[in-house]
Order: C-alpha cells, then sequence, then structure tokens
C-alpha cells in the first residue's frame, strides 16, 4: 500500500500539502516548476553595497542625465527594498537621498551608510500616505510599481510628494504580459513563457504554495511575497494620462533583447517588452 509520503513525495522532495492540490494544480507543479528547487536570493551586506552596480541600473533606468537631475537635490526612492540604490544615488550627488518601503529590509544599507559616514542619508520603514507634501525634488519608483496593491494611489502620492517643477521618475518591469511577467523566477520555468497567461491564477498560486510549503494556500497572485498587480504597458500609460498634476514627457517601452520591432504596435509591445520607463514633471505653484 502507497504510503502518504510516498504520495506527498516527488523529484526527491516531500511537499506536505500536495495532496491538497486537484490534478490539474498538481500536473502544473510537476511539469512547470524548478526540480531540484532554485535557493532564494539572499540579502547580503557584500550585495548591497556594490554601489557601482546600482548605479549602473539606474543609468540603465532612466538614461545618465538622471545625475544630473539628482545633483544637489532631496531625492526620495519610494519602494526602495534593500536600500542599495539609495546608496548610489547618495554616491552620485544626490543632496539628500531617502529610501522609504512598508517592509523592513533595508539595515544593511542603513549600516553601510553609517559606516560610509554619510548625513544625506535616510531609510523610513512607512507608508508614502504619512509624508508631508512637495518634500522632495525629485521621487523614483524603481522595479516596484508593478507590485503595489492600489498603484492609482501610490502615483498620486508620488505627484503629491514632489515639488512643483520637479520629476517624477518610475521604471518597471517586467510587465504583466512579458513572457515572465509572473515574477516568479524562482518557481516557475524560464523554459514556460506566457504559462501565466494560460493556466489559471487559482491553480499556480495554490502550486506555488505547496512548493514553497506555506501552511496556506495562496489562490491570488497579490498574495505572493511583495504583492503583484498585473500592471500592463497599457494600463500604466492610462494612469499616467490621468493622473492630476503630473505632465508626461518621455514614456518608453524597452524590447525583449533590445529588439526595438517588438515594440513598434502597442498590443504586440505588450507581449515583448522587457520594461517601461516614464518621466514626468509635477506641475502647479
Amino acid at each position: 500500500m502507497t504510503s502518504m509520503a510516498s504520495r506527498n513525495q516527488f523529484d526527491g522532495r516531500v511537499f506536505p500539502q500536495y495532496e491538497r492540490l486537484s490534478c490539474g494544480e498538481r500536473l502544473f507543479l510537476r511539469t512547470c516548476c524548478y526540480f531540484p528547487p532554485r535557493p532564494h536570493r539572499e540579502r547580503t551586506l557584500e550585495v548591497v553595497s556594490d554601489t557601482e552596480r546600482f548605479a549602473r541600473e539606474y543609468e540603465y533606468a532612466f538614461g545618465p542625465e538622471l545625475w544630473t537631475w539628482i545633483a544637489g537635490k532631496a531625492v526620495l526612492d519610494l519602494g526602495c527594498g534593500e536600500g542599495g540604490h539609495v546608496l548610489a544615488l547618495a554616491d552620485r550627488g544626490a543632496g539628500h537621498a531617502t529610501g522609504l518601503d512598508m517592509l523592513p529590509i533595508f539595515g544593511d544599507a542603513a549600516a553601510e551608510s553609517r559606516r560610509r559616514g554619510y548625513k544625506r542619508v535616510t531609510f523610513i520603514q512607512a507608508d508614502a500616505a504619512t509624508l508631508p507634501d512637495a518634500s522632495f525634488d525629485v521621487v523614483i519608483s524603481h522595479n516596484s510599481f508593478e507590485h503595489f496593491a492600489e498603484p492609482e494611489r501610490v502615483l498620486a502620492d508620488m505627484v503629491r510628494l514632489t515639488r512643483p517643477g520637479g520629476r517624477v521618475l518610475i521604471k518597471f518591469g517586467p510587465p504583466w504580459r512579458n513572457p515572465w511577467g509572473r515574477h516568479m523566477s524562482g518557481t516557475v520555468r524560464r523554459d514556460r513563457p506566457w504559462i501565466h497567461l494560460i493556466v489559471p491564477e487559482r491553480t499556480i498560486m495554490r502550486a506555488q504554495s505547496v512548493y514553497h510549503g506555506e501552511p496556506a494556500l495562496a489562490e491570488r497572485y497579490a498574495e505572493l511575497p511583495g504583492g503583484l498587480n498585473k500592471m500592463t504597458v497599457g494600463r500604466f500609460r492610462r494612469l499616467l494620462m490621468r493622473q492630476p498634476g503630473l505632465r508626461l514627457t518621455e514614456f518608453h517601452v524597452f524590447p525583449l533583447y533590445g529588439v526595438r520591432p517588438l515594440v513598434a504596435l502597442p498590443v504586440v509591445a505588450e507581449f515583448f517588452a522587457s520594461g517601461v520607463r516614464a518621466v514626468g514633471i509635477r506641475e502647479g505653484q
């Protein structure tokens, strides 16, 4: 007679809640997830301290003119995560660099800031709604916008926090309809492009929960660590165009593998965009 352990075991790994999955969910887990599981990305002081790497990421996202825009300015990195980009802003000439995040995961960056003797760096664990109006010259969101549960509110806060004439900078990716827009690179195999647009959300999320040994089975992408709001290129553009007080000066779609024809048509761009950049000016007095 087959034991419970053997029924819950696949490729040498035991999944305690495997029996709770439907046949389709089990099939997804067995055919679309990595085996053996990939290790989680570690947050280390060494990684956060690599300021050149974070500066390169920012320059790729916003262009070399970014350093002119932030020079001597009060800059906010909204959704700063581990905080490496905040250190890069301080290193490259920001008058004051502030990192804001709801999660307390920027401890290593804060420690590194103190070790370097930075006097113009602040980290805050809070919601953007708690900060006063017109506090910054430049407000940045980098690879966070697709994770916000209420992106409309976050965009409104970004504009509110920016001084008149200041800049709002947003870059995120991959968008939802990208081959890997599910943002589950540590779970779902890369050679399963667009699978999240084919397989039901509930199936993928329940299989993901069992795969990672979570006590409760999730059913929505919003329940992923950090959240996921299924932001598309078109939805992002519409949010920007409807936002009061923001004059959009640039909207750029990054194509997969740098092949521009892949994003020449808006409908096709949804499926072949690797990221999106937007630059806006805060209007008003």
